[in-house]
């Protein structure tokens, strides 16, 4: 997987299992480095090692045993990254189910821990004292940005966990986004089973409201005031007033296939989205209408705006795209970075759901057996 977030004067690009920044020039984007023995990223981290030495938690106290046992940091990859709301810190969550908090801009590792289960998501919460991790098995946690000085906790099935951490809310749908409102008082949870579920934030088993309109997994949230966009799966765009659970518009289908990830555009008032779909980028009005849309021959995995440019990550490398001009082009990264990018896997590359209604036609295959026995 490959992501990119960005600060101010910063891109931080994702890939595999190394963090890149990037810092911007008069002539573009230029990624810094620095002479050793050898050419290497001034600002480079590779997850990996770090990853692989944190500690596992203890079993519970009936089991007695220390569980810590050796990770497999073969094949590493981070899944998800969020930068914190005063850019001072990168929370990157992996496949080994561990997240980093990195300082920024200098990407030094702060502080590390260990979570139940595979991360899809996460994000700070407003105060930044807290990551709030979204997990494949419907789970959603908060954890302390600084040390925590306890460890284990009783889930949301009444079940003791050893791990650090706070439960907030839990389902039996896989999370696939989550996000918090701009004032703190609302986290918004997107899931495998078509909707987003609005809760009261910390207190998220308290839910405000269900946001009810798509027809496919929802896997991308974006915030803008007090309104609140999604899609996902079914190729639409909502935008809702959260704290109701009412749709306030909604955009045609914009493609065949899924919409990867919405952003915002906050300082336009005019043209307010941007989307990726497939391999194209659109971008979109207040009334989420498509206003000009850029293709390219890439998969797109990930996407940010930047300096009055939107930045998107796919395996082949970096590409700008010029919503003014309707341009695009790659850009010049070195090999490491490249390589990266190459590495890196979609971690489930199909959301949709594979039902099959076997069962109804075998019971009504009984059923007929049965009439032609009866009659």
């Amino acid at each position: 997987m490959a992501t990119v977030c960005s600060t101010d004067d910063r891109l931080l690009v994702c890939a595999s299992s190394k963090v890149f920044s990037a810092h911007l020039e008069l002539h573009g984007l230029v990624v810094e480095v620095r002479d050793y023995q050898l050419l290497l990223f001034k600002n480079c981290f590779d997850v990996k090692n770090v990853s692989d030495s944190l500690p596992f938690p203890r079993k519970d106290a009936e089991n007695g045993n220390d569980s810590q046992k050796k990770g497999d940091n073969t094949d590493v990859q981070i899944l998800c990254s969020a930068v914190s709301n005063d850019s001072s810190l990168l929370a990157v969550a992996t496949s080994s189910k561990t997240v980093l908090i990195l300082d920024l801009p200098s990407l030094e590792f702060r502080r590390g821990f260990r979570i139940p289960k595979a991360p899809t998501s996460l994000t700070f919460d407003l105060d930044d004292s807290h990551v709030v991790v979204g997990d494949r098995a419907g789970h959603v946690c908060r954890y302390t940005v600084g040390p925590s000085s306890t460890s284990g906790y009783v889930d949301m099935n009444g079940e003791e966990s050893p791990y650090e951490g706070e439960p907030l809310t839990s389902s039996i749908s896989m999370v696939l986004d989550v996000a918090l409102s701009r004032n703190g008082k609302f986290l918004f949870i997107a899931d495998r089973d078509e909707k987003v579920r609005v809760s009261r934030y910390p207190k998220a088993y308290v839910i405000q409201s269900f946001c009810l309109g798509h027809s496919a997994y929802v896997s991308s949230l974006a915030v803008c005031g007090d309104r609140l966009f999604s899609s996902g799966g079914d190729g639409i765009i909502f935008e809702w007033d959260p704290e109701n659970g009412t749709p306030v518009a909604q955009s045609d289908k914009l493609g065949d296939e899924p919409i990867r990830r919405i952003v915002l555009l906050e300082k336009d008032k005019a043209d307010r989205i941007v989307a990726i779909v497939g391999g194209s980028i659109l971008l979109l009005d207040e009334s989420l209408k498509p206003v000009k849309t850029i293709k390219t021959s890439e998969f797109l995995m990930d996407m940010i705006p930047f300096a009055g440019r939107v930045i998107a990550a796919s395996s082949n490398g970096l590409i700008e795209f010029n919503l003014s001009d309707g341009t695009s082009h790659s850009v010049e990264v070195p090999d490491e970075l490249a390589q990266a990018l190459s590495l890196s896997k979609d971690p489930i590359s199909n959301y949709f759901k594979n039902v099959t209604h076997q069962n109804i036609e075998e019971y009504y295959k009984r059923k007929i057996q049965v009439k032609n026995v009866i009659f």
